[in-house]
């Protein structure tokens, strides 16, 4: 569950082996390490303990978070090494079992055939089928006859008796070289060859290995469960591929803006919507994901009656006909009432305890009536005040009722929670009475702040919450591929808590996604520095490289240094030719969803290179050159505050171009305003310079929304703003009282989130100026318009200037104010 900032009106949330048709292979692949002696060295070096004894599973994992940097993620529970190296290059057998997975099968001869492998498969017989030269053997649960029989000559105990999605790997000697990867289940076998993939080095080798792995938590996954606009359904098929690859089991399908899940939850799927949901439920079993259907009735259900129960059966049913073994009802974001006579005279309406005495009968009937009968999956839930672990009478009641099988969401103390301890995770689910608790982490969601990208790492994340939750879920951005590194970070935490490295994470993320063209994966590094700032956790760093070289440039200026500044100049140069240079990267979608940003960035590169030099002419004396240059960056900042990022509702309605790109954390928009402060100081009549507002006092009826307050629309920073929380009626007004009598010229009133697209503003208005505040003449109208401008043919004598509302707005939209300008000049 995210929200955009409007508590009355929650908007946003609790909040893609592909087959040749459909699902392109993840151009997301890891790339080979620099050299296998070298990665496994280091990797089994730092993996302190070894192994267990001989069929022992160790009760504490392995806890170096520098067995992630070596190279293996998510970092394995054990490993130890051996004198057996496995060389991949030539001819390979790969030995597999008649009912081995074939998904493990296919993910075992594509890394072989990337290392150069010419590789034959055998299936073995229950005799166990000798063959000589170099083997691989894979299998799970006991379905390959020979790979019992090679862990045993080799000397390494087998997966038989690992946690589920467990998995041994190990190299070694029997007639030849010999790797085998035993899986306790199927997708043990599989999470075996994404090992595989990392440990085979530009050498074409595998160093001598034997790894013990299993996940700590069983839940590892994501909920796609944001408003805003969908993700497409190709996205979808490429983050199930890319869920497999990092070893996550989980994907909930919960998009705001299928209709079919909520606003028409009873109506079955038809046509090319169940298409698509057919070919997402298969490609998520190919890639060992489950695909998690989850229906969200609470708008309108009647909890106790039949009819409703039935509609929610039949939904279930036409997803389980197409192979989902997984449901759960989504209760987030809805009335707190009850919605027919029915639940009234039952339930007693009008209290949260009788909410959830409602709500706990409807999910305990689908629990024992329909997921136990059927064998399915134990259902899950998010209850309708989902965050804060500590008591209050629904919580107790709800969880007092609800089913003890029934697994419960929760997203921490908070919507938006900087942390999630082990003492929290332990109060929480005392709340709720569950021993099924489970995180709906909204990080790195970004449907409360669509300007954004949040590419930083996944942190504050306590390492033993394994002990005490079932999993986390990850609520991603509206982007689906730009939210691949948090869903990495998320992949090699869930897996293994106490080893998680987030820097390392999320550094193998980004070479990831980057792919190995010359000067991309630099590149990428100074983009991602641009978006690190995370609004929800006190003191986030804000572009940290960025920031530093900012702040050298500064005192560098202020000591009259030149050489100090280049480190800026250099960064901005390189941030400039980011659309250029980011291009090759091997994951496409990821520039693709970025696109606004990245030429965002490189806009304010190109406006602050302008300034530079700006000053540089400034103090050099010339100051046609320097009016020149704040031209030319004046030009780079309207690029750069250009609304393009598109946007939907919640009509559904797609619309394009409605959002400037937030980039830089700030650190941009600091240095233009200085800058352009010092120019102005010297230049103040310089059309680069704006106009600026006469001296006076601001003040509206409308009330303030949050810390989002009336100075800030006379502050002469566009960036901030006012926003009301309510939408205006017929006669709110904005005003503005003069210091002194002033010759006014020029109106101006920006709001919305920027000039040119329409959003929460004042929609119908007219501008009046009075001279002795009670006799006000009007100046001017205006409709459906984010920038209201006036300019007077002569100049006004006026001591007051206000902004009156005259109709309402549609929708009940609120108002943003971000600069009121009130002056004697026109721009």
């Amino acid at each position: 569950m995210s929200f955009d900032a409007r508590p009355e009106t929650p908007q946003p949330t609790h909040p893609s082996p592909p087959p040749a048709t459909a699902v392109r292979p993840p151009g997301t692949r890891i790339p080979r390490r620099a050299g296998t002696a070298v990665a496994a060295a280091a990797l089994l070096a730092t993996v302190a303990g070894g192994l267990a004894a001989p069929g022992a599973v160790a009760e504490t994992p392995t806890t170096s978070g520098a067995a992630a940097a070596a190279g293996v993620f998510p970092a394995p529970q054990q490993a130890a090494a051996n004198d057996d190296e496995f060389p991949v290059a030539g001819r390979v057998t790969l030995v597999v079992g008649k009912g081995t997975d074939d998904a493990a099968v296919a993910a075992t001869r594509r890394v072989l055939a990337d290392a150069g492998a010419k590789v034959g498969v055998t299936v073995a017989d229950r005799a166990g089928t000798p063959v000589s030269g170099k083997r691989v053997y894979l299998g799970a649960a006991g379905d390959n006859p020979a790979v019992a029989g090679v862990l045993r000559r080799i000397g390494v105990d087998g997966a038989q008796d690992l946690p589920a999605d467990g998995y041994v790997l190990a190299t070694g000697r029997d007639a030849g070289p010999v790797l085998v990867l035993d899986g306790h289940d199927d997708t043990g076998a599989f999470y075996a060859a994404q090992t595989l993939r990392q440990l085979v080095g530009e050498d074409r080798e595998v160093a001598g290995v034997q790894v013990r792995d299993w996940p700590l938590m069983e839940i590892r996954g994501a909920i796609e469960g944001f408003y805003g606009i969908p993700w497409s359904h190709q996205a979808r098929l490429d983050q199930l591929a890319f869920y497999g690859t990092h070893k996550m089991n989980t994907y909930v399908y919960t998009p705001k803006d299928d209709r079919k899940l909520r606003y028409e939850w009873r109506d079955l799927y038809e046509g090319a919507e169940l298409d698509q949901l057919r070919e997402l439920v298969e490609t998520a079993r190919r890639n060992h994901v489950k695909f998690t259907f989850a229906l969200s009735p609470g708008n309108d259900v009647c909890y106790s009656s039949q009819e409703d129960f039935d509609a929610t059966v039949r939904k279930f049913d036409q997803l389980r006909d197409l192979g989902v073994t997984s449901f759960y009802v989504a209760l987030d974001d809805i009335p707190l009432e009850l919605h027919c006579d029915a639940d009234k005279e039952r339930f007693t309406a009008g209290s949260w305890g009788w909410l959830a005495d409602a709500q706990t009968y409807y999910l305990n009937r689908i629990q024992r009536e329909y997921v136990v009968p059927n064998g399915l999956e134990p259902l899950q839930t998010v209850p309708t005040n989902y965050s804060g672990s500590g008591e209050d009478p629904y919580k107790s009641r709800f969880g007092d009722g609800l089913d003890d099988d029934v697994r419960v969401q929760w997203t921490g103390e908070g919507v938006f929670s900087p942390t999630v301890t082990s003492a929290s995770v332990q109060k929480a689910a005392q709340s709720y009475r569950t021993d099924h608790l489970y995180v709906w982490d909204n990080f790195p969601v970004n449907d409360g702040r669509r300007d954004r990208l949040f590419l930083n790492p996944l942190t504050g994340r306590d390492p033993e919450l394994y002990r005490y939750v079932d999993g986390f879920t990850s609520n991603p951005m509206i982007e689906p591929y730009a939210s691949m590194p948090s869903l990495a970070d998320y992949g090699d935490y869930t897996w293994n808590p106490p080893a998680y490295d987030a820097d390392a994470s999320h550094g193998n993320a980004l070479d990831e996604l980057a792919g190995d063209a010359p000067g991309v994966r630099a590149a990428l590094g100074l983009f991602v520095d641009l978006n690190q700032n995370w609004p929800y956790r006190s003191g986030s760093p804000k572009a940290p490289g960025l920031s530093a070289d900012v702040d050298a440039f500064w005192a560098a200026y202020d000591a009259g240094d030149d050489a100090g500044r280049a480190a800026l100049l250099d960064r901005l140069g390189a941030i400039e030719d980011l659309p250029r240079s980011l291009a090759p990267m091997a994951e496409p979608g990821f520039v693709a969803d970025a696109t606004p940003w990245i030429d965002a960035a490189s806009q304010w590169a190109s406006a602050l290179l302008a300034e530079s030099r700006m000053l540089a002419a400034l103090e050099a004396g010339d100051a046609a050159t320097a009016s020149a240059r704040a031209a030319e960056a004046r030009e780079q900042l309207a690029l750069a505050g250009r609304a393009t990022v598109d946007d939907q509702g919640s009509d559904g309605v797609h619309q394009e171009d409605q959002i400037v790109p937030s980039v830089g954390d700030g650190r941009f928009e600091e240095f233009s305003a200085k800058a352009f402060r010092i120019f102005c100081a010297a230049a103040p009549d310089d059309a680069s310079c704006p106009v600026p507002t006469l001296p006076g006092a601001v003040s509206t009826s409308l009330p303030q929304y949050s810390t989002y307050a009336a100075a800030h629309m006379v502050d002469g920073d566009d960036s901030t703003l006012f926003w009301s929380s309510r939408a205006p009626v017929v006669g709110d007004e904005v005003r503005y009282d003069l210091d002194a009598p002033a010759a006014v010229t020029y109106v101006a009133v920006h709001m919305a989130d920027n000039d040119t697209a329409a959003g929460d503003m004042i929609q119908h208005g007219r501008v009046e100026v009075s001279a002795d505040g009670a006799t006000w003449t009007s100046v001017g109208t205006f409709d459906d318009t984010p920038l209201a401008e006036v300019v007077l043919d002569e100049p006004v004598e006026a001591s007051h200037v206000r902004v009156v509302v005259t109709a309402p707005n549609s929708g009940g939209r609120w108002v943003k104010v971000r600069e009121l300008v009130v002056a004697e000049r026109t721009p």
